[in-house]
Order: C-alpha cells, then structure tokens, then sequence
C-alpha cells in the first residue's frame, strides 16, 4: 500500500508481530524507529472504537513518522473493499462482496465464506480450512498477500472503505 500510494521504496521488510496484543506491547519501540524514518503500523480494532485506541496506543512522544492506522474491524474489511479486485483474484461474482465491508462484523469470515463459492478450486482447497469450512486453511495468508501485492487496489478500496480512505488521506499527506 504504501509503495502504490506514496511511490516510496521499502527498505525494511514488512513486520508481522503476530496480532494486535503484540504490536501494542511493543508499539513504544516502534514509535521510537520513526526517529529513523517513517514507521507505518496497521492494526485491526476487532470492532473497538478506533479513535479511542488511536489515543491509546499511540505514544504522546510520538514522532510525526510514526503512523498508526486502524482498519475497521480487520484489514480484510479493506480487502473487500476492492470487490472488483477480489472478485477477480478470488473468483467470485461481485454480488456476493458485502457493499460497506468496514460494517462487516468479522471480515476474515467473509473472506474464508466467499472463497468457498470461488470457481478457482485450488484457493477454495487452500485458503478454507478442510477440518473447519468456516475458519481460514492453510494458504488463507499467502494467498492474500498475493492478492494484496498483485490485484489489490488501494484507491479503488477507498471508495468503499471509510477507514481505508482515512488512511490513504493521512499517507497523501506526507507528500505535501
């Protein structure tokens, strides 16, 4: 997202901390790299009020590098965002892609339900869970983060993710 919307090169490899409790037990640590240069943090608000945990997490000390953005409620509700891109990627009508998917409840859900319908039956066998058709499988973050570096449009999911367009808006910024 960030190279498509600010055309900047990635010097560090992306940091998956594992989930949200991790990230925000070590979110000082990160706010301080921002010394460095800029540091983006994406969490999930699993429903929580997201400026509420904006001013939470984020440390008062904080540089202005240091860029915390809450997806609402996980980050797949801005994959879905995209119904064009993930219709295409995933196999599925465009029908079936919830219209304001930042008011999906449990997006990561959605996903694993919707590419269960997909025409494409090696996603369908990787990204669902064989023991529990409800429940992401075995492929579910490969095969959205090929999504995500492949088709996924970031613009395009802003026109339908008001939390994705907040985010984007704050990135635009940095730019100025």
């Amino acid at each position: 997202m960030v190279s498509e919307i600010l055309h900047w090169d990635i010097e560090a490899s992306p940091i998956d901390t594992g989930g949200v409790t991790k990230l925000v037990k070590n979110i000082s640590r990160y706010s301080s790299l921002a010394k460095l240069g800029h540091v983006l943090c994406i969490a999930d608000t699993d429903g929580k009020c997201a400026v509420k945990l904006l001013s939470t997490w984020k440390p008062p000390t904080a540089s202005e590098r240091f860029i915390l953005r809450l997806a609402v409620n996980e980050a797949e509700s801005w994959l879905l965002a995209d119904d064009d891109g993930f219709s295409d990627y995933f196999g599925i009508s465009r029908a079936k892609i919830p219209r304001s998917p930042d008011e999906v409840v449990d997006p990561k859900r959605v996903v694993v339900n919707l590419v269960r319908s997909s025409n494409k039956r090696a996603l369908r066998n990787e990204v669902v869970s064989s023991f529990d058709s409800g429940k992401p499988g075995v492929g579910y973050n490969i095969h959205l983060q090929a999504f995500v570096n492949g088709s996924w449009s970031p613009r395009r999911a802003a026109e339908k993710s008001p939390s994705l367009h907040r985010a984007i808006r704050h990135l635009d910024s940095l730019l100025v």
